[in-house]
């Protein structure tokens, strides 16, 4: 299954979600003829994620917002549906791998990244939350890397992506096409026949040009530092805590937080740690559910708005301290009804 708007780095509008959706439940119903599902993108980017101007259209414009609406619902139950087939799935992380494109490769069971895989859930930038599954398989990383992730909008590559276990295999982009049509010769496959095939086509990560974002710092030590500052359970303490750690890394991780929605990045802390408890299913719901809320929202529209005319946003409001209203989303998002993810 090939994500083919390549002029648009592959970002996802309401017709492709929709194939998406359809090709899914095909596919359900279809486990005697299939075997197994390859996700890839065309061109240079698996996926930019979602369409920023059909958000923004989505949001300001009446006529636009089914359009809107339409793309969240097929997200979420596509993003369930690809999660629970009963054939194996495999993402080919080639190029840029960005929010919703980042949930669809969170979804499948061998995530493969290459020289070229940049992954980036960017949605605090744009005054938003993380979303599209993210909460739950992100609350679930080891030592608290999720909240780097995600409250930094942080650039990862695949030396960090593996080190992090977001994916399960580095093969060179070069390779690529010879493993799919290896993998498509397979008969049947077992998980076992695909891991050991996709493992015939891993290699080592190069040493002379690390793919990390990184490489002043070890893997080791941004560990230490993300366990030690992201732990905490206010934004303002992760703050505080980077700023006394005072590493370079450190004050980057605070300098790209201070600079996000401040009401996006407690949404966001906040929604991570209740997802850390929380099924799948649970945590798709909820995160459309406050997709609902956020509709709309200045934050929302001004990051959108902001970065399509390529400028600085202004957030409202712009300060984290003693800012506690974005619990009453939480609050608005569980009066909603929940969707219905196998409807």
């Amino acid at each position: 299954m090939t994500l083919n708007r390549p002029k648009n780095l592959n970002a996802v509008n309401v017709e492709m979600i929709s194939m998406i959706y359809s090709n899914l439940m095909a596919i359900e119903t279809s486990t005697d003829t299939i075997d197994m599902v390859i996700l890839k993108g065309a061109g240079k980017a698996f996926s930019s994620g979602g369409d920023i101007k059909a958000f923004l259209d989505g949001m300001q414009t009446p006529e636009s917002f089914g359009d809107l609406n339409t793309l969240l619902t097929k997200a979420y139950k596509s993003l369930f549906r690809l999660s629970t087939l009963k054939v194996p799935t495999v993402s080919l992380m080639n190029g840029l791998t960005v929010g919703l494109g980042a949930g669809f490769s969170y979804c499948t069971n061998y995530r493969i990244a290459t020289e070229n895989t940049i992954l980036l859930m960017p949605e605090t930038t744009i005054g938003h939350f993380c979303d599209v599954s993210s909460s739950y398989y992100l609350s679930r990383l080891r030592g608290y890397y999720g909240r780097y992730l995600t409250l930094c909008a942080e650039k990862v590559k695949a030396e960090d992506l593996l080190h992090a276990g977001i994916i399960t295999h580095f093969v060179p982009s070069n390779k690529l096409d010879a493993m799919v049509r290896q993998l498509t010769d397979l008969q049947s496959p077992s998980s076992s026949d695909i891991n050991q095939k996709i493992g015939s086509f891993t290699e080592d990560l190069p040493t002379d040009a690390p793919l990390t974002t990184t490489p002043d710092i070890s893997q080791s030590e941004k560990q230490a530092v993300v366990e030690n500052c992201f732990k905490y359970d206010t934004v303002e303490e992760i703050v505080n805590a980077l700023e006394m750690e005072g590493s370079r890394f450190a004050l980057h991780c605070q300098s790209k937080i201070l600079s996000a929605s401040p009401t996006a990045v407690k949404i966001t802390l906040e929604l991570l740690r209740r997802a850390s408890t929380l099924s799948l299913a649970e945590c798709l719901v909820l995160e459309h559910q406050l997709w609902t809320t956020d509709i709309g929202t200045h934050d929302f529209v001004e990051g959108c708005r902001s970065m399509l005319e390529k400028r600085s946003p202004k957030w409202c409001p712009q300060q984290l301290q003693g800012y506690q209203a974005y619990l009453e989303r939480f609050y608005k998002a569980e009066s909603i009804a929940p969707l219905d993810l196998n409807a």
